[in-house]
């Protein structure tokens, strides 16, 4: 046997006392036999220590060291290597095996070519017996030769996971050595114990080789991870992650100093430390029982920074973004002082949510604040941003480059409050919100419709969204009634408040006179908006031609606006066509300015057939020029609410609106009433202290009347208004003729219906549920709601 050893194993234990033995074993086997086998005993509590004497007994080429009290891993890997008597060394955990040419391969291809760390293959062996995966593919040699600051770029490549095993490589023993000397001498590292010297033996080492050969058998499942988190003590271990990472940073900075690619070195740690922090908060979200996890959470961020853990969780983790967003906490609004606003929207188009934006921008501006709008999508229209409003866009790409440019925003801006404009529409509001708040940024959401549009559309949002009204300062509604159904959904900090005037109401202002009727003359009715078929229902102003056409009306209808996704002017226009009404109704396509206001002057009627919408714009635009409202009824538009120049008929009856228009353009009398009174009703919604409001919404000192408690009224409605919205739902998805034959003959599209009618079953019931205990007299409304949507 030779009695110089060339190549050291240093195999570092702690209660390995079932596996122990095949490590050992696969050291001895090895064709080098010029080894030293250095087993460092972390103070184990079992028999580990008396089976290395076995086999020392057996192979005098085994040393065992023994540590008194438990250091770690790490500090077992340190006396290791302090132990050493060769120029090369290998790791082996206590639970894995070397082959049997590992020690002889690595060598070989490290005495040829002067490397300081040679890498070769694993196999990664699961409890069943079976190899392979993707984790071991993750595991082999991607380079055959690196030299220089190419070692650190490409062991650790920028914004990748981090892969520190130590077990996967050949080191000149100097290379661990110095890299140990940089860490302070008592330092114990539980979790993630050899990443830390990897990234160091990375950026001292100057030369890199690789073998394809699997020399390694890694034994998956054995060790400590991959458990689950059942309390806090197992929590706070995966966490200190975050701690061997930071530990390495004065060390990271000392090799920078003498670096001539110090900026790699400090950017490649960075990117490390991400990876590692991502890692760990995406574990811990998995891993950790739900009654555990808001603790967990408040622990990890005891370890890092809130915006650190958010962006890197984003970049590692983005599928445990969620669950972090739902042990957030709000900003309370009242004791800071806000400076700059930040509008959050999909984009700025035409009207609709854009118009509330640009008019939200102006007032806020008018009352002193910095604003900013940011627009979550490309494809905006600047030109009637208020001058000196200011303009980002965050990207598309991923959600983490999204959240990354996002937190740059609120920087540079120096945003103190977002006012969130697609909190009700988007799957991803909360990550901003969270974002946001990671940075100090409170979040208001702000809504745009009715919060029973969900129902109407089929849509998930109203399950999920209490989840993260935590991370709300606030929330803006329209209405009353929604004040109510979100506070009967767990929301407390809830208010309502109209929108601001839209640009063209300001503009054009209030006519000084009603108008009258238009006696002898053909009458013409208008509508302006999105074409929007889905909740605008714009087809259905085709239906309201035809009732009156039927009916002996002369008339005309302007149908204005810009394409949709849903509908277009070609299409409409096509329609029309089909139905023979090209001489009454005509899609002109978009107006603005001038040009629109010209058109409503020259109207006698607006006719809204919208069935979902928070708070249409157009209908005080169409008051402000004295033009009766006839529309399907609305009840929660508090806009429509003691307004005489609004008459309103069931939803989706086309043929009562029909005949709601023809008979106030007949009777001169109530035509010049509805006017008179549609311009006391634009008068009034231009009468609001909008600056005020809004100082006192970013001030939390909104008064109590804006945010009324839920009466048993509220819910009565609440519940006739879901059998509605369910059953208009289920109106637009007609059966199919055809039927599945594999379930027993029903329907597919019927059997699609029911299950998207139980989740709306499951939606409403907790919004009532609140309030039926003392009421048990509105259980057969209740009773009602789900017959409704369970039979749709």
């Amino acid at each position: 046997m030779n009695a110089t050893p060339l190549v050291s194993i240093v195999v570092p234990v702690f209660n390995d006392a079932d596996v122990i033995s095949s490590a050992l074993d696969s050291c001895v086997r090895q064709t080098l036999t010029a080894i030293e086998i250095i087993v460092v005993d972390d103070a184990s509590t079992d028999d580990t220590a008396a089976i290395v004497e076995r086999h020392i007994a057996r192979d005098p080429r085994i040393r065992l060291i023994r540590h008194e009290q438990n250091a770690s891993a790490y500090q077992a890997r340190h006396t290791g290597i302090l132990a050493a008597r060769t120029d090369h060394l290998l790791f082996l955990d206590g639970d894995d095996e070397l082959a049997e040419t590992t020690a002889e391969a690595a060598l070989a291809k490290a005495t040829a070519t002067g490397a300081d760390l040679v890498q070769f293959g694993v196999d990664v062996v699961h409890l069943d017996g079976r190899t392979g995966g993707l984790f071991e593919s993750r595991l082999q040699p991607k380079h055959s030769t690196l030299t220089g600051s190419g070692v650190l770029r490409n062991l650790f490549p920028l914004e990748r996971p981090a892969q520190g095993q130590l077990w996967r490589y050949l080191f000149r023993t100097r290379l661990l050595v110095d890299a140990y000397a940089l860490m302070p001498a008592d330092l114990v590292l539980p979790r993630v114990n050899d990443l830390p010297i990897m990234f160091l033996a990375a950026a001292l080492a100057r030369r890199f080789e690789s073998i394809p050969d699997r020399l390694y058998r890694y034994h998956f499942g054995r060790g400590g991870s991959g458990q689950k988190v059942r309390d806090l003590s197992t929590a706070s271990f995966y966490a200190g992650a975050i701690r061997s990472i930071d530990s390495i940073e004065p060390a990271v900075r000392q090799i920078a100093s003498t670096s001539a690619e110090s900026g790699l070195v400090l950017t490649s740690y960075a990117s490390v430390r991400r990876a590692i922090i991502g890692y760990t908060t995406r574990y811990l979200a998995e891993h950790t029982r739900s009654d555990l996890q808001g603790a967990v959470f408040a622990d990890l961020y005891m370890r890092a920074s809130a915006s650190d853990i958010v962006q890197s969780t984003a970049l590692h983790g983005p599928e445990a973004i969620d669950t972090l967003a739902a042990h957030g906490d709000a900003i309370d609004l009242a004791p800071r002082p806000v400076h700059s606003i930040v509008l959050a929207t999909n984009h700025l188009r035409t009207g609709g949510i854009s118009g509330v934006v640009i008019s939200q921008a102006r007032v806020l501006q008018a009352a002193g604040f910095r604003v900013t709008v940011v627009a979550r999508e490309p494809g905006s229209d600047l030109s009637s941003l208020p001058a000196g409003v200011g303009f980002a866009e965050v990207s598309t790409d991923t959600l983490a480059t999204a959240l990354a440019q996002w937190a740059e925003v609120c920087a540079h801006h120096e945003v103190d409050l977002v006012i969130d404009h697609q909190w009700q529409y988007s799957t991803s509001w909360q990550a901003f919100a969270l974002a946001a708040r990671a940075e100090g940024v409170a979040t208001i959401g702000w809504s745009h419709n009715f919060a029973g549009r969900s129902l109407l559309l089929g849509l998930d949002r109203l399950e999920s969204a209490p989840r993260y009204f935590p991370l709300l300062s606030h929330l803006v509604v329209l209405s009353p009634l929604d004040v109510a159904f979100w506070k009967l959904r767990g929301m407390p900090r809830v208010s309502y408040l109209p929108n601001p005037p839209s640009s063209n109401l300001l503009a054009a202002g209030i006519v000084a006179a009603p108008r009258r009727a238009s006696t002898g003359r053909r009458v013409e009715l208008v509508w302006w908006g999105r074409l929007q078929e889905r909740t605008k229902r714009v087809s259905e102003l085709i239906d309201v031609a035809e009732h009156l056409d039927r009916m002996g009306v002369d008339f005309r209808l302007r149908i204005i606006g810009p394409d949709w996704r849903d509908m277009t002017a070609v299409r409409l226009n096509g329609l029309v066509e089909e139905r023979g009404l090209g001489d009454r109704v005509q899609a002109v396509g978009p107006l603005r300015g001038a040009a629109l206001l010209a058109a409503v002057d020259s109207s006698d009627l607006f006719v809204n057939t919208s069935i979902i919408e928070g708070y249409p714009l157009t209908i005080p635009e169409a008051q402000s020029r004295g033009l009766p409202v006839a529309m399907y009824d609305l009840p929660w538009l508090a806009v429509t609410r003691e307004n005489g120049g609004v008459a309103t008929t069931k939803w989706g009856d086309a043929e009562a609106l029909a005949r709601q228009v023809a008979e106030i353009v007949a009777d001169p009398s109530r035509y010049a009433r509805m006017s008179d009174a549609s311009l006391v009703a634009a008068g009034r919604e231009l009468s609001h202290n909008f600056p005020l409001w809004y100082h006192e919404l970013v001030t939390g000192t909104l008064p109590s009347e804006l945010s009324p408690e839920p009466t048993l009224a509220d819910v009565r409605q609440i519940l006739e208004l879901s059998i509605m919205l369910a059953e208009q739902h289920a109106a637009t998805r007609a059966p199919s003729r055809r039927t599945n034959v594999r379930s027993g003959g029903e329907d597919a599209e019927t059997s699609k219906r029911g299950a998207l009618a139980r989740r709306i079953s499951r939606k409403t019931t907790p919004a009532a549920r609140a309030v039926l205990a003392r009421a048990p007299w509105l259980r057969p409304a209740a009773e009602r709601v789900r017959r409704a949507i369970t039979s749709a």
